[in-house]
């Protein structure tokens, strides 16, 4: 069997991707899996044991350039329609269903598609009301693949594992466990609030080393906010790890607190005990389903209203500090 996936969205639906590329893999063991991605996700599964061929197509670049440079973005498109149509598929499907995605889809060479949601070219399953990998299971199960993972699977290199481990001691002197916050998502209405992190952190900080990470541009607002709560001793890596350096160090966390974010995808891949803390999004479509996982959201009548930038109603706002500190000694004691 040659068969190929296509996810290439948000780098946590991709991390989501992986329960159903393990289905495939246990259905079809002798199968030659080819994989297309966006490039800034290819790290996630560039060493994923059930891929065999990984194409990557930057979707995020041609977003941004494709006017500035339409003789770049012309070519990428052909090359990357030349990569799936090179290779017969005995099967093809798209995991994600976007407009963006089904291109691919319909021009690779396949005997059989499928697709989530409606296309008229390929068979498709819509259940958006679904949790996001059961979706994608059911897109499998059209395809005659059982989806038999639930969880996101993901492993971390041992020499990224390594580098991480001589990093740590540089950090701190102290032998604790860590507690991994991660403040930041790419929605300022799934961020609960950075000063109630500060204030979670001083009170994990006698039991904890507590780690903050996100991205570059988060690196100065957690630096301020360390700096206003000392003697809290914590470390600021927002922008110092490759996306496999933050798997490695997710990975050997005692416990992890996070938005509805990467990072949650990320603990969900590797079981660590977790507090997710949700507001304008829906826990049931997207949440992790591990039992060491806690989601909380404010006791308030919140319409998971989905609104990126601003939300009046503000409910993650609503989530206590004593409230998260009560879910992490839960999910440790689970």
């Amino acid at each position: 069997m040659n068969i190929l996936l296509i996810k290439q969205t948000s780098l946590g639906d991709v991390v989501h991707a992986t329960a159903p590329i393990r289905s495939v893999r246990v259905a079809y063991p002798d199968a030659l899996i080819t994989v297309l991605t966006s490039t800034t996700a290819s790290d996630i599964l560039s060493n994923h044991p059930d891929i065999n061929h990984l194409l990557t197509f930057d979707r995020y670049r041609v977003k941004s350039d494709w006017w500035r440079r339409p003789v770049w973005t012309l070519g990428h498109f052909v090359e990357t329609f030349s990569a799936v149509r090179r290779p017969y598929f005995d099967l093809a499907i798209d995991l994600q269903g976007s407009w963006k995605t089904v291109i691919f889809l319909w021009a690779a060479r396949a005997t059989r598609r499928y697709v989530k949601g409606r296309w008229w070219f390929a068979e498709g399953f819509h259940q958006p009301m679904a949790h996001a990998i059961d979706e994608m299971g059911g897109v499998l199960e059209l395809a005659g693949i059982k989806s038999c993972h639930s969880l996101p699977m993901l492993s971390v290199d041992p020499h990224v594992a390594e580098t991480v481990s001589g990093m740590l001691p540089k950090l701190t002197s102290c032998e604790r466990p860590i507690a991994l916050l991660c403040p930041f998502t790419r929605w300022p209405t799934k961020n609960w609030p950075i000063s109630k992190f500060a204030l979670l952190a001083e009170q994990l900080a006698e039991e904890f080393q507590v780690i903050f990470t996100g991205s570059t541009r988060d690196r100065l607002q957690i630096d301020e906010v360390i700096a206003g709560h000392s003697p809290v001793s914590a470390v600021n890596l927002a922008g110092r790890l490759s996306l496999t350096e933050f798997f490695a160090l997710a990975a050997r966390s005692e416990v992890v607190v996070t938005g509805d974010s990467l990072p949650m995808h990320v603990a969900s891949a590797f079981d660590r005990p977790l507090v997710s803390l949700f507001g304008p999004t829906n826990e049931l479509l997207v949440g992790p389903r591990n039992d060491t996982a806690k989601i909380l959201r404010a006791a308030v009548d919140c319409q998971r209203c989905y609104r990126r930038r601003r939300c009046p109603r503000a409910c993650i706002d609503k989530i206590t500090v004593d409230e998260v500190r009560m879910a992490v000694r839960s999910v440790l004691e689970q």
